[in-house]
């Protein structure tokens, strides 16, 4: 059984989440769920939850759908491809445990702003624009550069020398 309780919520500033896109840019995702569902037109698709990391507009949340089946499910699944590379995954098979090995796995992407209109009324959201590419991880080696030594004779404010000043 729950205890009775009373808060007076009047001198609580409202504090609530925007639903107003985040700036356009770059940014560390997380997967934190999918499911797959069926499209009012039939075709197989995985509806995605992604969850904002980092110091910038943390928690907040991009969704996207990825159609992989149906008459062009091309799109959907090289997007899913370019997910799975994004996070250093193996990207050579999907199925429901590749999907599942993504979640908790962070990456880099880029998000814009796309408006849409359902029913009459225009909403703006985000979208994953572009899902980046993690850069290598073992460094190239440097190219030695070894500057040469040379002699001056002309004095200069250190007190050394440049030779033949004109």
């Amino acid at each position: 059984m729950s205890e009775d309780f009373h808060i007076d919520l009047t001198e609580v500033e409202d504090t609530g989440g925007s639903f107003e896109p985040i700036p356009e840019g770059t940014y560390e995702l997380m997967a934190e769920d999918w499911e797959q569902k069926i499209s009012k037109a039939g075709n197989k698709y995985l509806k995605v939850t992604y969850r904002v990391q980092g110091e910038n507009y943390a928690n907040r949340v991009v969704w996207e759908n990825f159609t992989i089946s149906g008459a062009n499910p091309t799109v959907g699944i090289s997007r899913l491809k370019q997910w799975m590379v994004s996070t250093g995954s193996d990207a050579t098979e999907l199925n429901q445990d590749a999907v599942n090995n993504l979640m908790m796995e962070t990456f880099m992407a880029k998000i814009g702003i796309e408006k849409r209109e359902y029913n009459g009324t225009e909403y703006v959201d985000n979208k994953i624009v572009a899902f980046l590419i993690p850069k290598m991880t073992e460094a190239m080696p440097a190219k030695e550069t070894i500057a040469e030594k040379t002699e001056q004779s002309v004095p200069t404010a250190t007190g050394n020398a440049i030779e033949d000043w004109d």
